[in-house]
């Protein structure tokens, strides 16, 4: 689970976020304007969900990221936020339904 990954629509909508070893985590939400909003705090697992406490929120961050569903692709792990299921459901993978797991260059 451990790692950075990435959703959006690669244009207005990009959110990078960072998982660490400690249970801390960072957000950061950019388009083509520059940074809409950041966040950061804990992250801890839950049954299958990863579950956030925010100890910062700015911007477009506020309130965004509450809870992610964990589901396996291809052995690989992605996190589709939980009040967005029925679009991940009806659309399937993409970058833009769920997060996904940032490949080092």
């Amino acid at each position: 689970m451990v790692g950075s990954y990435y959703q959006g629509d690669g244009l207005g909508y990009n959110i990078n976020l960072t998982l660490k070893v400690n249970g801390e985590y960072s957000a950061e939400c950019h388009g083509c304007l520059g940074k809409y909003g950041e966040a950061a705090g804990q992250w801890t697992l839950k049954d299958k969900q990863i579950a956030f406490q925010p100890s910062k929120e700015t911007g477009m961050m506020k309130g965004h990221l509450k809870t992610l569903d964990i589901l396996r692709f291809h052995k690989r792990w992605i996190f589709v936020p939980a009040d967005e299921r029925d679009f991940y459901d009806q659309r399937g993978i993409s970058r833009l339904s769920c997060f996904q797991i940032k490949e080092k260059r």
